[in-house]
């Protein structure tokens, strides 16, 4: 069953082509495995192999090209017909002196004559060893960098594609709940995250949950480290967890932050969720059509800085498949402008050598301005 109407793919693909020929490009090659996934419904997550879309301006029908066993990951989920689905041989995989990219660019060239073709070059698994045999293999002089093209087209998104991750948010927000519930002393922090992935991907009784990232979660005295997830160790009083979770449906993520106690906390934590709070409620406020992600940023920077308190990060960004999407930056230099239909991750994390505290919800962009997908309160949970 495919996750959107076959003439919603053949739209975002009509869209990217019209993007090509601005470009003067004549052929695309995806290589991004959430793009891949955008243009044609492909879900075999194998993108620790070569593999591609390849885009041409003749055609409408993108051509998928992949690990021989992987291609009945893509007749069961692409809206692609079965020719446009192509295999290169096992026998490439993980053979020593070789690589499966010369015979992808082979079997591309039966595709495409033309040498005006663009590349997405920082896509997983595209180093800069394997570029050049590509490039060879293609007998082209150089590709056109095609990077942040699909980006482009994700960032407004259709009512389907809010629709999953409304549905989504249903499950973050339970799953949060159930983890903070959890925390006891001489509760393991493995437990509280396996509580959290059963949530994520069981879903509610009446939104099935879908293959998802492990939370984060670093617990003190490691809960300003942003990205360290669940440990072996115990909890006991005096310990902060800092929990940063994605509940994904289809692919699309809603994500939700939030930091949890145990005991009696610090008058420090008030202090630094007060200003946390203020400067989110006042990006908050300015999310909607018509401001720019400079202009959100720069409203956090007036409102939190007069606290004193160090934050380098930026505040959110595009979110989409896969999580991030590219796109969108809540950062003081990108002005892209707002429009409905955008999504965005609106995160306070405060990452500093001092401590460590989380604030974030997904916003999705309304011509009314924003709306938070999420209910859980914006507050330190004290266990």
């Amino acid at each position: 069953m495919l996750t959107f109407d076959t003439n919603e793919y053949k739209t975002r693909v009509a869209n990217l082509q019209a993007l090509m020929d601005r470009a003067g490009m004549e052929a695309l090659f995806v290589l991004g495995e959430a793009n891949m996934n955008y243009l044609t419904g492909y879900d075999g997550r194998s993108d620790y192999v070569p593999q591609a879309a390849l885009i041409t301006l003749d055609s409408d029908t993108p051509r998928l090209i992949l690990r021989e066993m992987d291609i009945h990951c893509a007749t069961s989920t692409c809206w692609l017909p079965e020719a446009s689905i192509i295999g290169y041989e096992e026998a490439l995989i993980a053979k020593r002196g070789a690589s499966p990219w010369p015979r992808l660019a082979e079997l591309a060239r039966q595709s495409t004559g033309t040498a005006r073709i663009g590349c997405e070059m920082t896509a997983t698994g595209f180093g800069v060893l394997q570029h050049g045999e590509f490039v060879s293999a293609l007998g082209v002089e150089a590709l056109q960098n095609a990077d942040g093209m699909v980006a482009r087209l994700k960032k407004v998104k259709s009512p389907q594609e809010i629709a999953y991750q409304e549905e989504a948010a249903v499950i973050v927000d339970q799953a949060m709940r159930e983890g903070i519930e959890a925390i006891a002393e001489g509760v393991r922090e493995s437990e509280v995250a396996g509580i959290i992935m059963r949530r994520l991907c069981t879903g509610t009784e009446e939104i099935a949950g879908g293959p998802t990232k492990n939370p984060t979660m670093p617990v003190a005295p490691v809960a300003n480290a942003p990205h360290l997830k669940w440990s072996d160790r115990r909890y006991s009083a005096g310990l902060q967890t800092n929990f940063e979770i994605g509940a994904f449906r289809h692919r699309y993520c809603c994500a939700l932050s939030r930091t949890a106690f145990l005991g009696k906390p610090p008058d420090r934590l008030h202090d630094v969720h007060a200003a946390v709070l203020e400067g989110f409620e006042a990006a908050f406020a300015l999310l909607r059509p018509g401001q720019t992600c400079g202009a959100v940023a720069r409203a956090f920077s007036s409102a939190f800085e007069p606290h004193g308190i160090r934050k380098a990060s930026r505040i959110g960004y595009s979110l989409g498949i896969d999580w991030t999407d590219g796109g969108a930056s809540l950062q003081s230099d990108d002005e892209t402008e707002l429009v409905p239909g955008m999504v965005l991750h609106l995160i306070i994390g405060i990452w500093e050598r001092e401590e460590g505290y989380v604030l974030s919800e997904t916003v999705k962009i309304t011509a009314d301005g924003p709306v938070s997908m999420t209910t859980l309160p914006r507050m330190p949970f004290i266990i």
